[in-house]
């Protein structure tokens, strides 16, 4: 949008302004986050797939340092040497300490001078404000898995690629972002059978997207369970439930 909206700054909206974005990764310490809040269970990523998805290249997933004299630099070189304020919504219910890695982002960018209102609702309430026909969020929190598919493509086409409704693109691109060359890749990526040439369209694709800033990403939560001593064996899904056929006991 050309505003942004629940901010304090009028008539313009600084995420269009790729410095603001990348301060704004630069200013989050996600070691922080881990060791803290998700007590070391989650790994920090720099991409938006984990492991074990088709797709994930090792060699990129490497994050930006977190440097917060940095992000200062980079918002006085965007016109917000004070920063600014905005709003940011999270679930309370739905990640694991979703609403606790919130109020830790929101402490990291007062850091930097960026003053954030954080709202913090049930999921019910989160998803109807921010993924309802409006997209009515400045900032947030989101997770995904590409579960059905264990693909690249699912996160490109859902979160990622530019929102087209008549299309079903970008569906959960809360933010907007927007990359024509991005989105031409991602169209390509899904009818490519060359294997070869589709994993170089999707490391490109990647690299444009971490180039760009397009989202912020923070780390893949670790699925932690408690198994009584009666069971002897149980495989969790990858979206954190069971099916009880593959549950065996003693």
């Amino acid at each position: 949008r050309d505003e942004l909206i629940d901010s304090n700054i009028k008539g313009r909206n600084p995420f269009k302004d790729v410095r603001v974005r990348r301060a704004f990764y630069q200013a989050i310490d996600v070691d922080a986050i881990r060791a803290r809040i998700m007590r070391n269970q989650a790994t920090p990523t720099a991409l938006m797939i984990g492991p074990g998805i088709a797709g994930f290249d090792p060699k990129l997933n490497v994050r930006p340092p977190f440097d917060p004299e940095g992000a200062k630099r980079l918002l006085a070189d965007a016109g917000y040497p004070n920063g600014f304020e905005l709003g940011m919504d999270c679930p309370n219910d739905r990640y694991v300490a979703d609403e606790q890695i919130c109020q830790a982002v929101v402490a990291m960018l007062a850091k930097v001078g960026v003053k954030v209102n954080l709202l913090a609702q049930t999921r019910l309430k989160f998803f109807a404000k921010a993924l309802g026909p409006n997209y009515n969020t400045s900032f947030y929190l989101l997770g995904f898995t590409p579960a059905s598919t264990y693909d690249a493509h699912a996160v490109f086409e859902q979160v990622m690629q530019t929102r087209d409704a008549k299309r079903h693109k970008g569906d959960f691109n809360l933010g907007g972002w927007t990359n024509k060359r991005f989105d031409d890749l991602a169209d390509q990526i899904e009818r490519e059978t060359d294997r070869a040439k589709r994993a170089a369209m999707i490391d490109e694709a990647q690299r444009i997207h971490m180039q760009d800033i397009g989202h912020i990403p923070l780390h893949q939560q670790t699925l932690a369970w408690g198994v009584r001593p009666t069971v002897a064996e149980i495989k969790p899904r990858p979206w954190n439930d069971v099916d009880l056929r593959w549950v065996r006991m003693k």
